[in-house]
């Protein structure tokens, strides 16, 4: 009896043993991400330079995500307030000033004229959300950048979004959990006339 039960504590010890082993490796993935361009993105660590390699491997998955190639100059990151980003949008959108109570602040803005992506100085890119955001304004650059046309400004959000929400998945997130964007809300802010 005495063999049996260490065998089985042994048995139990190993499989949790395992159990732990790949789960650690399931984090591990989850939380890195090697894109086409060779960098690893890590979520937890700040970037330092988020318009170099980072910005480079962003543009390497969207470009692969469009089916597009990799606009030949990428757009500078300036980094603002929240208040000066959301100035920004809603004189470049003065339609938007209505719909924007109730909503989360702004936290970038592509300029197309400019070739610039504005970022809130809070962004670090640390977290898929934050990452999700640069990707977000990598899909308008693309839009420039390949001329693609939109019936209205709202129609031009909605690959933007769909790739911004296929990025936070990538981490188990959404726009619903990280930034409040419902599926209503979403419909309501990528649909011409409404």
């Amino acid at each position: 009896m005495g063999t049996a039960r260490r065998n089985l504590f042994f048995g139990a010890a190993l499989l949790a043993a395992s159990m732990n082993v790949e789960a650690q490796a399931r984090d591990e993935t989850t939380e890195r991400l090697r894109l086409g361009s060779g960098f690893e993105i890590v979520i937890g660590e700040s970037h330092l330079d988020p318009g170099g390699r980072l910005l480079e491997a962003l543009a390497t998955w969207v470009g692969a995500e469009l089916g597009q190639p990799i606009p030949t100059l990428l757009p500078k990151l300036v980094f603002k307030p929240v208040g000066q980003v959301a100035a920004l949008r809603l004189k470049q959108y003065a339609s938007e000033i209505i719909q924007q109570h109730g909503r989360p602040d702004i936290l970038s803005i592509y300029d197309s004229r400019e070739k610039i992506i504005y970022l809130a100085d809070t962004w670090s890119g640390a977290t898929a959300a934050d990452l999700s955001v640069l990707v977000h304004e990598l899909v308008h650059h693309f839009q420039e950048a390949h001329q693609s046309k939109f019936e209205c400004d709202a129609a031009h959000e909605a690959k933007a979004f769909e790739l911004q929400e296929k990025w936070l998945r990538l981490f188990g997130r959404s726009l619903e959990e990280d930034f409040q964007i419902d599926p209503f809300t979403l419909l309501v802010r990528t649909s011409c006339g409404m």
